[in-house]
């Protein structure tokens, strides 16, 4: 079957081909499963996730190198987990997170949802932007003798914002490619580790650490810190293949693997040299200068890659969504929103780690109250035709508002504030559970059966 309904889409798409709002058709998917798993390898390869890593052991951290390791499994587990189920319904339908929220939330309710993801996308990439400039500026003046933090910063603002602007096809292109260089790289780097610092990983691998709070909130720091991504994947899997293996497997050896082989790079390095800054870290690792230039480049294509994915392509969907802006448009405004947060203040490891968790908080309830709506109020059936003319039909919640929803997410994110170390871990299920309460209570549409049975859509099965 195919969706028939795209003529009515609204305004908001701006007949875009580079990236708009309408579904796209499974002959309009531009990732097979291969290059869909290499752009995640490209895009999870961050080096906020080598921080904490790094974070994990002392002197930042209280856990030894056993209890990081177990903390590193069990996040990329969840996190697998988490970006298959939040973009189950990307595949199968072809439609964007700022589209797909409006079941759970409303047509207008929705823009709340989508906000509490862009706000941290946006301050990721000024975050992102800002390691990338300073691993250039450590790499001109290891060989110049020169450097200009501040300039590269600013370049590397419009390079991006080039590469998204031409939209999926390119950020797919340039991510790929990446990974085919950035995967060896990081191979090495582990390797010159262990090499280097056997003797030092064995020392930290007997220390005595914690089982106890300081090991769940690494563990909610670890998952915290991609956790975003999980809410709007839709805005990836919409272009991929719909092949029922091709969403568990994309995301289990595209987000999984790779997360677990940058947290253990850096869990390898603060055993080793006890450095928290990335930049520093990786230049005591070095072997030579040659290396360290390599290793520095390595942090600033890292960069690159995730915030094409992660961080600008969710933000400028928002925006579009929002304001009715053009695909360009949204995509410089996201550019510009990046440099006015001033990542250089933000980037510290007090306020790292508590931005992490205070937006967690919060973004925890609108994953766990979409996993709800879609997984137990609707069976996994969408009217797609409803969720674009949002006048009318089953998603019409009154004055397009759902505040099954919205209080669902407020709550848990007071939830998640009140136990913030724990943050999402707490909120996420709260959001879930009172969602599936408030629905019942309101008394809320779910949709005729006949009438989800009798609605195009794409489905993975036909």
């Amino acid at each position: 079957m195919t969706y028939k309904g795209g003529e009515s889409v609204s305004q908001n798409d701006s007949h875009n081909e580079l990236e708009g709002l309408k579904p796209v058709a499974y002959n309009k998917r531009v990732f097979r499963l291969l290059s869909y798993i290499l752009m995640w390898w490209s895009s999870v390869i961050v080096i906020q996730g080598f921080v904490l890593g790094q974070s994990m052991l002392p002197p930042a951290g209280k856990l030894n190198f056993y209890q990081a390791v177990i903390v590193m499994v069990l996040a990329s587990l969840i996190l697998g987990a988490l970006y298959s189920l939040s973009g189950t319904p990307g595949l199968k339908y072809g439609i964007p997170f700022t589209v797909q929220s409006r079941a759970a939330f409303g047509p207008k309710g929705s823009r709340v949802a989508t906000i509490i993801r862009a706000i941290p996308a946006v301050f990721w990439y000024g975050i992102g932007t800002w390691i990338g400039a300073m691993a250039i500026n450590q790499i001109t003046n290891t060989l110049f003798g020169v450097g200009n933090v501040w300039v590269y910063f600013f370049l590397f603002q419009v390079i991006q914002t080039l590469l998204a602007y031409k939209g999926i096809k390119s950020i797919k292109w340039f991510d790929v490619t990446m990974a085919l260089v950035l995967v060896p790289i990081m191979a090495f780097m582990m390797y010159t580790v262990v090499k280097n610092y056997g003797f030092e990983l064995s020392a930290s691998w007997n220390s005595a650490g914690s089982w106890g709070e300081p090991f769940f909130i690494s563990l909610v720091a670890v998952v915290g810190a991609i956790f975003t991504s999980a809410l709007n994947n839709s805005d990836l899997t919409r272009h991929l293949e719909p092949q029922k293996a091709a969403n568990w497997v994309g995301h289990m050896v595209g987000v999984t693997v790779p997360y677990c082989f940058l947290i253990m790079l850096g869990i390898m390095s603060g055993a080793a040299v006890g450095i928290w800054d990335p930049i520093q870290a990786l230049a005591e690792l070095a072997p030579g200068v040659a290396v360290a230039v390599i290793l520095l480049l390595f942090i600033a294509l890292a960069q690159f890659t995730t915030n094409l994915t992660m961080n600008c392509l969710p933000s400028a969907l928002v925006i579009m969504e929002t304001t009715g802006l053009s695909w360009g448009t949204s995509v410089i405004i996201v550019g510009v929103l990046g440099i006015a947060t001033m990542p250089w203040l933000l980037f510290t490891s007090q306020n790292f780690f508590s931005f992490i968790a205070y937006y967690s908080a919060f973004l925890g309830p609108v994953l766990g109250v979409m996993l709800a709506d879609y997984f137990l109020i609707r069976k996994q059936k969408l009217v797609v035709r409803d969720l674009y003319n949002t006048a009318k039909g089953i998603y019409f919640y009154k004055k397009g508002w759902n505040w099954a929803g919205l209080v669902s997410v407020l709550i848990g994110g007071i939830f998640g504030i009140i136990y913030l170390s724990y943050s999402w871990m707490i909120a996420m299920p709260v959001g879930f559970i009172l969602y599936l309460v408030l629905y019942k209570v309101f008394d809320l549409p779910v949709g005729k059966e006949d009438e989800l049975n009798s609605e195009p859509v794409f489905d993975i099965g036909d």
